[in-house]
């Protein structure tokens, strides 16, 4: 009679255990859905249409990282930027054109890429009536990410 209860109370510890971890809380920046396919309206309606004619065909609009490559970018940059002394990272996204004549992927096509940022403390000195605001400045020396793959033509949100 023990071992069966022996084991009920082992299953029970090990569940209550597995389910008192707290799940991943998504960060205030997060938006949604609707106000995703708002905002991809927008830009539709308000610079593709400009950015397409103006070009003589549908440019790329989206772009996809996978998770593996922005999980190992974001390593290689807290791992360089910890060696440096840099603190409160972030990352900086540039929209970008490859060159029409060239060696690239999609040339001729818009690209993003990443680049790493470090914030830099406002100096003690006052300025004017107010006060500076931290900066978030580029870190020159990590190499930025690209080569994302882009939507041709793009997929709608």
């Amino acid at each position: 009679m023990k071992r069966p209860l022996t084991f009920v109370l082992l299953v029970f510890i090990t569940c209550f255990s597995i389910s008192c971890e707290e799940p991943p809380q998504a960060p205030q920046q997060t938006i949604s859905a609707e106000e995703a396919n708002t905002l991809e309206e927008e830009f539709k309606q308000t610079r593709a249409a400009i950015i397409n004619d103006s070009l003589g065909f549908e440019d790329t609009r989206e772009f996809v990282f996978s998770l593996d490559s922005l999980k190992k970018y974001i390593e290689y940059v807290e791992h360089t930027a910890d060696e440096r002394g840099l603190e409160n990272l972030g990352l900086r996204i540039y929209f970008a054109a490859y060159p029409e004549n060239s060696n690239y992927p999609d040339a001729g096509y818009a690209t993003v890429f990443l680049v790493p940022t470090a914030q830099q403390q406002p100096s003690n000195v006052r300025q004017g009536f107010w006060p500076t605001q931290p900066n978030d400045e580029n870190i020159e020396d990590i190499d930025p990410l690209n080569f994302s793959q882009g939507g041709r033509p793009p997929t709608d949100y």
